[in-house]
């Protein structure tokens, strides 16, 4: 995974566990971004990383409601990751939280 999709990771990390960690703003920006993947891609992210109500599951129990192997899930997960990274959107996103962090109002 490059860095631009580590980032990307450890933020929805962080959202998934500290739902609170940003304004409503920032989740609503991305959830957006989260549309402009597949239905299903975007259920495995949110489902994988806990994010907006839903329940964190194993990669195994996203793989199954999948019909696919773990390590299949795992690098359509990456892929998305990466795919998200790059876009516009995100990096948007990143530099508004970049300057709230420092004014201290995300």
């Amino acid at each position: 995974m490059n860095v631009l999709a580590t980032e990307l990771q450890s933020f929805l990390i962080r959202l998934g566990k500290e739902p609170d960690c940003v304004n409503h703003k920032v989740e609503h920006y991305i959830e957006h971004i989260l549309h402009l993947l597949s239905a299903d891609d975007e259920q495995a992210l949110k489902s994988y990383f806990g994010l907006f109500g839903n329940e964190q599951l194993s990669i195994y129990t996203i793989a199954k409601k999948r019909g696919e192997e773990p390590e299949t899930t795992m690098e359509n997960i990456d892929r998305n990751l990466h795919r998200l990274a790059v876009t516009p959107e995100w990096q948007t996103v990143k530099q508004f939280i970049h300057t709230s962090k420092s004014t201290d109002t995300l």
